[in-house]
């Protein structure tokens, strides 16, 4: 293997660390730039439609301060972009060769931006175009180097499907990575304590109430596998049992474990999810197992200023709602508060109007239910 094809092996595996690891990505673009003895080189998102051009990674003189220049006063004028699009995806031209007039006669972009940075040349080309966007690769080069000839240009087209690649995966793996933890932080919200396990049995996810629960020590547990465990053996028993149903197809059931004495036991839900590792759709899909966690004492914060702006309530009438929701009697509200229980009883008949209801019970029940819907659980619903 020659010194070029080691470089060239070197660039490619640190491309495609890169998918998942910024630094490996932008590690490769500075090793993309050694192999052609240039100090800069960048990826640029360009949209046609808009049109509208956007860095997703750059090194040396183009980078920082000057990357923030260029996309904030530059971009519009540079004229590579839009003639690169004209050129067939995976073709590599430089621009000495594409933007002749230009070379010739530069223009505000190569004037006050390009070649006041010290460079003098791009060779580039689109990777690939989807719906109006493409995607560009750029090496700059400095007046100090050689114009790029044929054997650069080859190099580069030999590489290029490589680059695209990796982009796209990096792009898609992006996606997957937010999706995922936004459907975590949404998790975290939730009062109901959640904990799902692939189809081999590992833990995939646990969230904030779960972790709660377990760490309370009372009744349930989680393992360092990310597995739920009743302390209780017939419980936990049980949820084995409503384990090995979900995975043989089955839907599942309810759990009650028992936990220290006087308190209700946890309630847990034990249900099949279906996991989508981007195969065939045709294939069946693997069959997760997640265990909704419900606990009977856990109590909603009972906030007025929201129980107003959900159910469209004054304030007075509000805080009362409030104070029943959080158990306390009518007579000890009206004390507290020191107007008569007559006011008391306008403000409840009010409520009851506004929400439909007919009796105290029903509106604590909707008031707690929405509550404990909307309220923050990340921290046992406190901030």
């Amino acid at each position: 293997m020659t010194l070029v094809q080691k470089r060239e092996a070197q660039f490619l595996d640190a491309l495609y660390l890169g998918v998942r690891d910024r630094a490996d990505f932008d590690a490769s673009l500075d090793l993309l730039g050694g192999l052609f003895d240039v100090a800069t080189a960048i990826l640029l998102d360009f949209d046609a439609a808009r049109p509208e051009v956007s860095a997703h990674a750059s090194v040396g003189l183009i980078k920082g301060e000057a990357l923030d220049r260029y996309q904030r006063d530059f971009a519009a004028l540079d004229p590579a972009p839009r003639a690169f699009m004209t050129v067939p995806a995976g073709t590599a031209i430089p621009t000495y060769r594409l933007l002749v007039e230009e070379t010739r006669k530069p223009g505000v972009f190569f004037n006050e931006f390009f070649r006041p940075l010290g460079l003098e040349e791009c060779l580039g080309g689109t990777l690939a175009s989807t719906k109006g966007r493409f995607a560009m690769i750029g090496l700059q080069r400095p007046r100090d180097r050689e114009p790029f000839d044929d054997d650069d240009i080859a190099r580069l087209e030999a590489l290029m499907p490589h680059l695209a690649r990796a982009l796209q995966l990096r792009r898609s793996f992006l996606e997957l990575e937010g999706a995922a933890g936004a459907m975590s932080e949404i998790c975290d919200r939730l009062a109901a304590g959640i904990v799902a396990l692939d189809e081999y049995g590992r833990g995939l996810f646990v969230n904030a109430a779960a972790r709660n629960i377990a760490n309370a020590g009372d009744g349930l547990s989680i393992g360092r596998g990310g597995r739920l465990f009743a302390l209780n053996r017939a419980a936990n028993n049980r949820l084995a049992e409503l384990e090995a149903d979900v995975r043989s197809g089955g839907a599942g059931g309810v759990v009650r474990a028992a936990r220290a004495a006087g308190k209700p036991p946890y309630g847990i839900m034990v249900a099949p999810f279906f996991l989508d590792h981007g195969v065939d759709t045709a294939r069946s899909r693997p069959r997760g197992v997640m265990f909704i966690i419900h606990d009977p004492l856990l109590k909603p914060q009972s906030d007025a200023q929201t129980i107003s702006a959900l159910f469209g309530l004054p304030k007075g009438t509000a805080q009362l709602v409030a104070a029943i929701a959080a158990n306390e009697d009518l007579q000890a509200y009206a004390n507290r508060t020191g107007i008569s229980l007559n006011t008391v009883r306008y403000h409840l008949k009010a409520a009851y109007s506004r929400t439909g209801v007919r009796r105290q019970s029903e509106l604590v029940r909707l008031v707690a239910t929405a509550l404990r819907d909307l309220a923050d659980h990340r921290d046992n619903g406190a901030q």
